[in-house]
């Protein structure tokens, strides 16, 4: 699967010029959606979990951009959480 505008249903030419990256997104697990979901500039990507797709680079750098941001989220909330089981003084 290459890069789909999901609203339009057909294939989406990029508006910047990009090498493409091979990228693997893990596997969805019970529950979770079968594709990621990224909109860059507009256009919109589905790229399928459990497989190796080729991607424009800044796709690939909106995912990993992406991940760090939740990294940094879940690692403020564990902070939060620990502050708040401390006694106060």
């Amino acid at each position: 699967m290459e890069y789909l505008n999901k609203e339009e249903n057909v294939m989406a030419e990029p508006k910047i010029k990009s090498e493409k990256v091979k990228i693997t997104i893990p596997r969805a697990k019970n529950g979770e959606a079968k594709d990621l979901f990224v909109a860059v500039n507009g256009v919109n990507y589905l790229i399928p979990k459990g497989q190796t797709v080729e991607v424009p680079d800044f796709v690939a750098e909106e995912i990993k951009r992406g991940e760090a941001a939740a990294n940094f989220m879940e690692d403020e909330r564990d902070r939060m959480l620990s502050a708040g089981q401390q006694p106060m003084n």
